[in-house]
């Protein structure tokens, strides 16, 4: 998905228990929303990416252009009759700025690259393993040279999937659905894709699973698209029935002395990337998340 170098987010947490039923929503103004998942399936089970990019029109001394202001960036797991909105924040507790560079399913297991940001000028990039029956990770000495891509199925317990609309590839062997939303006409204009003009109040994003003459429909996000007078998309939701999970460190490999696993090698960097749910608002009942549309 696209690399995002600037993103400003504002986060307050509320982190009760491990594992939550809640309405997380973000309250996100924008022209034009580009939304982008991918579901990497094992079979079983799979991982999806999920990628919500707020653009608007950015201008120098004599042009303007079509920009990324901000994005939101999450990592969700399907266990082929529930979502679960996983929340690295507790394990790496980590700042707002996450990033997941790919995943692969081998030998039972399945292997997550991920890149935070413990500090505005530290980065750091590794491997877990991820224990979806958990819900925990631990460090796994593995690079994409020595990790293969694994198994990878196009179907959930005999389900076929099946996109919203495709894109281009993603964490190299799996497909991606890309969808352009707006409210108004004149966004078409110099949107870098196709526009998909919304007149309902609710737009849903999506994934379907088909088997025989049955369908079943797998929403991911509600995109607020209720008609004002700005023309602008107001923000987004999770369906009431996602789950949001603090993922921990396994115990098998956890410290005696605390949880955290952020402790690998480090460099340098002055990067920000799209911000995940390693600081997601986390409330029982409903959470509320303000962005700024515009610095």
């Amino acid at each position: 998905m696209k690399n995002v170098k600037t993103v400003s987010c504002l986060f307050i947490f509320l982190l009760l228990i491990p594992m939550a039923l809640a309405v997380y929503s973000v309250k996100a103004p924008s022209d034009l929303y580009e939304v982008q998942y991918s579901v990497l399936s094992n079979g079983t089970g799979a991982l999806i990416h999920l990628s919500v990019l707020q653009w608007g029109i950015s201008c120098g001394m004599t042009s303007c252009w079509p920009a990324v202001f901000y994005g939101h960036e999450y990592l969700l797991y399907f266990n082929g009759s529930r979502l679960y909105t996983l929340n690295f924040t507790p394990v790496l507790r980590t700042p707002p700025y996450v990033e997941y560079k790919g995943a692969s399913f081998l030998n039972g297991s399945w292997y997550v690259e991920i890149k935070y940001y413990p500090k505005k000028s530290e980065e750091v990039d590794r491997f877990y393993r991820l224990d979806t029956g958990r819900f925990c990770i631990e460090p796994a000495n593995v690079s994409w040279l020595w990790l293969p891509e694994g198994n990878v199925s196009d179907s959930i317990d005999g389900w076929r999937i099946e996109l919203q609309s495709l894109g281009p590839g993603e964490w190299g062997h799996t497909n991606v659905s890309d969808v352009w939303i707006a409210l108004s006409r004149n966004v078409s204009s110099w949107s870098p894709g196709p526009v998909t003009l919304v007149n309902s109040s609710v737009f849903p994003v999506y994934f379907t699973l088909k088997k025989d003459n049955n369908t079943r429909k797998i929403v991911l996000i509600y995109i607020n698209t209720t008609n004002n007078s700005r023309g602008l998309i107001e923000g987004f939701w999770f369906p009431e029935s996602v789950k949001i999970v603090n993922v921990t460190a396994c115990k098998s490999t956890a410290p005696k002395e605390n949880t955290t696993l952020n402790k690998p090698r480090t460099q340098t960097s002055s990067k920000k990337s799209i911000c995940g749910p390693g600081l997601m608002v986390i409330i029982l009942l409903s959470a509320s998340l303000l962005v700024k549309r515009r610095k």
